[in-house]
């Protein structure tokens, strides 16, 4: 998990890859950020598949209309 301070970036700090100009680096960053959101994506999708399986819910239309957008942003 990537701790990102408040002085990332400054004077061109944490932009190199490997950790040579501070830790974490950006592309550690950007990728932590993308296994957060991938994580809470997947969660809100299988919440809302719950509530329309759950039979005491009176809507059934939560995965149509409360799914998230297909992710843009992807690990290499």
């Amino acid at each position: 998990m990537a701790a990102i301070s408040d002085r990332f970036g400054a004077g061109g700090a944490n932009m190199q890859p490997g950790g040579s100009n501070g830790s974490p680096d950006l592309a550690t960053a950007l990728r932590d950020l993308v296994d957060d959101i991938t994580e809470v994506r997947g969660k809100v999708i299988t919440l809302a598949a719950k509530l329309d399986a759950d039979s005491g819910v009176g809507d059934t239309n939560y995965v149509a209309t409360c799914s998230p957008a297909a992710m843009k942003s992807s690990k290499a």
